[in-house]
């Protein structure tokens, strides 16, 4: 297998970047000059959706019905947008930092760890209307007009196993995807994902004041400095206080009646997720553990998240990395296996195997699992690994 076609994808992108364009921007009516065309948008969002899930934990399948709800409150709220055609999609992604973020043309994504920080259905219709904003805006145009987003260097060769997160690890053209996801907004791209948010929410019939409280929340947490909240969602959307003092404004300008909060709803669809979030909790820690190499400690947390989730692929996966750190290369491809068997579509868990096989000494089993890893999500470790594997066959 070549790889050229990654780097190619990439120059076409690149170029595709650099055809200039005046157009108007579909939610503020305003006359902006925008590199990418619409049709770029298009591409973008339909290439990297994918690459983009897979790079943070990929689609969350142990709850169907969560992710149903999650699109159906999206899709209230897209339908009532300044750009209601867009190819709206909504995934609720399997990874424990709390964010959520929208590639162009309406790919938008939350990560299971944010709706564990929601209290119902008018905070989830905040997150969503405003990720909303930001597609219908074309931001991530901007974003491209302003900043440098195609790279082509190799990324570090670690594998990130805690908070499941690989985007600094992707290469090629789906490194776009990767960048789009974690870069600042600006203030002025923020203030007004807020603002007209805020308006969907109002003409969805949501409860303003949820707004308020979201940012309420975010602020508060900013000032705690807590990790998990500093490398998600406040890594590309940065709290203010002037953030909170609009809402407040634009909740008293925009309705003067109270709207649907639909905490009860929230509550029965993510119940699922509350329950075996400590599970979740201990492979954070069961993660942690193994980059410091304190395997024994890795192995009872891991062992213990099992036991709450059995049928969590991410948790057997780390297992099988856990035991191959022990030595033990017997339960470090069973538990592999299992991965795999739970969930055959999700890159990171074919890199896991191939590395335990390589460490084994199965050059060609290895060079299967990285190639397969390579075809879901070219990553600098996968590469690596398959051209020092290959260089092997000529000694």
């Amino acid at each position: 297998m070549t790889h050229s076609k990654y780097l190619i994808n990439t120059c076409l992108l690149a170029f595709s970047l650099f055809i200039s364009a005046c157009s108007l921007n579909p939610v503020t009516g305003k006359s902006e000059l925008l590199l990418p065309s619409k049709a770029t948008d298009y591409q973008i969002g339909q290439s990297q959706y994918k690459p983009a899930q897979q790079s943070q934990g990929g689609a969350y399948l142990l709850d169907p019905k969560l992710s149903t709800y999650v699109a159906s409150v999206g899709k209230k709220l897209a339908t009532v947008s300044d750009d209601p055609k867009l190819p709206y999609e909504f995934v609720v992604l399997n990874n424990s930092v709390p964010n959520a973020w929208a590639l162009p043309s309406g790919k938008i994504a939350i990560n299971r760890g944010l709706l564990l920080q929601l209290k119902d259905e008018a905070q989830l219709a905040a997150v969503l209307g405003h990720e909303i904003v930001h597609a219908a805006a074309r931001h991530g145009a901007q974003r491209m007009r302003n900043q440098q987003f195609i790279q082509l260097g190799l990324a570090g060769l670690g594998v990130a196993v805690q908070d499941n997160d690989y985007r600094s690890l992707v290469i090629g053209g789906a490194a776009l995807g990767a960048q789009l996801t974690s870069a600042k907004y600006g203030r002025g791209n923020e203030l007004e994902s807020d603002e007209y948010g805020m308006k969907y929410m109002a003409k969805a019939g949501y409860d303003l004041q949820a707004a308020v409280e979201l940012q309420e929340i975010f602020l508060g947490l900013s000032k705690q400095g807590s990790s998990s909240w500093i490398d998600g969602l406040f890594a590309s959307h940065p709290p203010s206080a002037e953030r909170v003092l609009k809402n407040i404004e634009h909740a008293a300008n925009l309705s003067h009646q109270t709207g649907y909060r639909g905490e009860q709803a929230y509550q029965n669809a993510t119940q699922y997720i509350r329950t075996k979030a400590p599970a979740y909790d201990l492979a954070n820690k069961a993660a942690k553990a193994l980059a410091e190499n304190r395997t024994s400690e890795a192995e009872t947390f891991i062992q213990q998240a099992i036991e709450i989730e059995p049928n969590e692929a991410l948790f057997h996966s780390l297992a099988g990395s856990i035991y191959q750190a022990k030595g033990n290369n017997d339960l470090a491809l069973t538990e592999h296996n299992k991965a795999i068997k739970l969930n055959p579509e999700q890159f990171s868990y074919y890199l896991a195997r191939g590395q335990s096989f390589a460490v084994q000494d199965k050059a060609n089993s290895a060079l299967v699992d990285f190639e397969q890893s390579m075809s879901l999500l070219p990553t600098s470790t996968a590469l690596s690994y398959i051209n020092s594997l290959s260089a092997k066959k000529y000694y």
